[in-house]
């Protein structure tokens, strides 16, 4: 009998620790799949502590190339409170990137967040590397919302004072940055992380009166227990790489506890997907265009230098064929589009099967694929004029909407199942994203145009192979 109950004392212990998706939407790690500045759009997004406690947190906005750091920053949250911003088109005024068009944040909140200008700041060019070296590489991207601890005593009554609007609370918490405890104890005042946070962003399209929503990926039970990650304003090393090397994923039916080796490698079993399944309509009647969002999070762990890619699961080595070969780099994928029939009628009659598909590659963190209607001619963005763009020709002779499938040449991510013990295979790449749509109706009544803007996350299936030696 106890030789049955140390193991399951051991998993429910690993339970606590084991990283996973939170389909409600709450976690210690919230992964906005995008933010956009370009093409006159603007990206808003809000943050809330759900609970009692006081909460300092980390915002990394990363830019789309490699995943680097362009604005990093702590934000203090008192109980319920919610912290605010929105980012939008600036022309750099940095030293050595004067005139680049660029990025810049702003938020109208009052909780407290140290050594921010609120009212306008620049991203910044301190961790762009690996690539061009312009601030146009800041314009798109992704943003990490990560809890770095609870704070207590006066500096957590500073944190609520400011918040609700009473003076000095954040001169305070600012003071003890820049020459009081943090400065020689970055963990004074704090307990260990406890979760709750919750956040929503949204593409805003002023000019079209369009709104798209982005689905926030919410990961909890991130941390080991007793974690405390306080870094100072500015330090991005608050990421991903900091989970729990254990995850749970949920595959073949079944939930599987997983060991790896590190912890991005939990964080990328969580977000794994061998096939990745996005809706597309370019019907003419409503002159419809779709865009869809891939992002890899994870990607820049698994790189030993730029555009080259070293570690499982990613392949041995970049495929070219991306935009921009030698900055982006590449993982080669194959793709299937289906229209809505899942098949597609030929002038002579008779059904053919889809063409086959064709060979294209996932390139950089963040890229963003639009099915067109075939001979379009159409060869830029039309939404987001994302500088790392593809375009794909829809069925010949089929119909204006329907889904595709991507697949990917990789290497599989190994872990251990905590269970059996059994060696495990996840297949494919960690990936999130979301679908963007517009449809214009040019007669909603007489005289007068109205825009529509919808959005969808992409769809996964996860591949999980148990390997008996």
């Amino acid at each position: 009998m106890k030789r049955y109950l140390i193991p399951i004392l051991l998993l429910t212990a690993y339970n606590v620790y084991a990283v996973r998706v939170n389909p409600q939407g709450i976690g210690e790690v919230l992964l906005v799949p995008y933010y956009t500045v370009n093409n006159g759009l603007n990206t808003t997004a809000s943050v809330t502590n759900t609970t009692e406690e006081v909460k300092a947190v980390k915002i990394n906005i990363r830019e789309g190339l490699n995943g680097y750091s362009v604005l990093s920053y702590n934000v203090y949250l008192g109980p319920n409170d919610t912290w605010s911003f929105v980012t939008g088109a600036y022309t750099s005024t940095i030293d050595n990137h004067e005139g680049e068009d660029s990025g810049a944040h702003a938020s109208a909140d009052n909780s407290c967040a140290p050594r921010l200008n609120k009212s306008l700041q620049q991203f910044l060019p301190s961790d762009i590397a690996d690539g061009p070296e312009t601030m146009s590489r800041a314009r798109e991207g992704f943003i990490e919302i990560i809890e770095m601890g609870v704070l207590e005593g006066e500096l957590a009554t500073a944190a609520v004072d400011q918040w609700t609007g009473m003076t000095g609370g954040c001169a305070l918490l600012t003071d003890t940055w820049n020459d009081g405890e943090w400065t020689t104890d970055t963990n004074y005042s704090l307990t260990p992380i406890t979760g709750g946070l919750m956040a929503e962003a949204d593409i805003i399209d002023v000019a079209q009166g369009i709104n798209y929503s982005l689905p926030v990926v919410a990961l909890e039970e991130f941390f080991a227990e007793g974690s405390i990650h306080h870094t100072e304003p500015g330090d991005d090393s608050v990421s991903l790489d900091l989970a729990a090397p254990m995850a749970t994923v949920y595959a073949n039916k079944k939930s599987y506890q997983l060991s790896f080796e590190r912890g991005i490698d939990a964080v990328s079993a969580v977000l794994m997907a061998d096939e990745v399944l996005s809706t597309y309509n370019y019907e003419a009647v409503v002159n419809g265009i779709n865009e869809t969002v891939y992002t890899q999070p994870t990607r820049r762990y698994y790189q030993s230098s730029p555009g080259y890619i070293s570690h499982a699961p990613f392949p041995t080595s970049s495929v070219h064929g991306c935009s921009k070969d030698q900055d982006y780099g590449g993982v080669e994928l194959t793709q299937t589009i289906f229209d809505r029939e899942g098949q597609y009628y030929v002038q002579q009659g008779g059904i053919t099967p889809p063409p086959p598909p064709p060979n294209n590659s996932f390139c950089g963190s963040v890229f963003i694929q639009s099915i067109v209607s075939p001979g379009s001619g159409q060869s830029e963005s039309p939404l987001t004029q994302s500088n790392n763009f593809q375009i794909i020709s829809g069925v010949s002779g089929g119909t204006e909407h329907g889904i595709t499938q991507i697949g990917f040449v990789t290497r599989p991510l190994v872990g251990t199942d905590m269970n059996t013990n059994k060696t495990v295979h996840l297949m494919g790449l960690p990936v999130i994203g979301v679908t963007l749509n517009r449809f214009t109706n040019h007669n909603a009544a007489p005289g007068v145009m109205a825009q529509y803007g919808f959005s969808q996350p992409i769809k996964k299936k996860i591949r999980l192979i148990e390997i008996d030696y």
